[in-house]
């Protein structure tokens, strides 16, 4: 397999966002699901093939498990469906309107939350199910929220940034 020009650049600017992502979760971890994650997963999906982005969204959870210390199936394979499931269907709408952006962008903030449920009920019993849905409520909006207002003001500029500097790159070539 050989390398083109193209996919090089990519997997080089795949490394750039995952550092990226990383190091804004970290600088973020004391506040409670207010981050930056959705909102860039979102961004890079505008430009990343889906390879590379699964690749990118695969190494992420990795990551951010290994350094938080909950390197645990039960949390990240929801983690991992989770964040693929976002930067797949950020794919499929990177074309549409802020507004359906935006609507998915805060539907994830509980979407996001539920994907675990099943999880905890493995773990610690089917009659976890409603209390950890209530307990999770409070985050699930201040994540929903945090994901709305960080799209709402990155996603625009950000998103456009990048189309713009790929447009000019594939020109070059």
């Amino acid at each position: 397999m050989t390398l083109t020009k193209t996919s090089l650049r990519h997997l080089l600017l795949s490394a750039m966002f995952l550092a990226i992502l990383v190091v804004q979760e970290q600088l973020l971890v004391m506040l409670p699901n207010i981050q930056l994650t959705t909102a860039l997963i979102m961004i890079y999906a505008t430009i990343l093939p889906a390879p590379l982005l699964g690749l990118l969204v695969f190494s992420y959870v990795i990551l951010d498990s290994l350094i938080t210390g909950t390197f645990n199936l039960f949390y990240m394979i929801p983690m991992l469906f989770g964040w693929l499931l976002l930067a797949f269907v950020a794919r499929m709408i990177r074309n549409r309107s802020l507004f359906v952006i935006l609507l998915v962008a805060l539907g994830f903030g509980f979407v996001y939350g539920w994907i675990y449920i099943p999880f905890q009920m493995i773990q610690f019993g089917i009659n976890i199910a409603w209390p950890y849905l209530v307990a999770d409520l409070p985050f699930e909006i201040s994540m929903a929220v945090s994901n709305f207002f960080s799209v709402l003001l990155l996603y625009p500029l950000l998103s456009g940034l990048l189309k713009q500097l790929d447009a000019h790159r594939q020109a070059e070539e």
